[in-house]
């Protein structure tokens, strides 16, 4: 792994680790309307279930955050919910 690949994982960890000592015990807010529309366009929750979304692209997602939010649209909120458990299942994302 470079350098700079060594790096970035390192500040991914640590700001990962603030970020979910932050979110501990705290309810999920409401996204707002730009967040829900950036997510409703960003991943293909009509189309492709959380597992396959996560076998394609879930290695590279050590930064995702998009269930810190509930979503207005309950298909979409589960969507991404489950997509945020098996990400921390699999360990692509710590903690939390």
């Amino acid at each position: 792994m470079g350098t700079r690949r060594t790096r970035l994982n390192t500040l991914t960890e640590r700001w990962r680790a603030r970020h979910d000592e932050a979110r501990a015990g705290q309810p999920r807010p409401p996204a707002a309307a730009a967040r829900e529309a950036q997510a409703a366009g960003a991943f293909p929750f009509r189309e492709l279930s959380p597992q396959a979304y996560a076998d394609r692209y879930g290695a590279e997602m050590e930064g995702f955050t998009y269930d810190d939010e509930r979503y207005a649209d309950p298909e979409l909120d589960a969507w991404l919910t489950e997509l945020g458990g098996i990400l921390r299942s699999r360990g692509v994302i710590r903690g939390a």
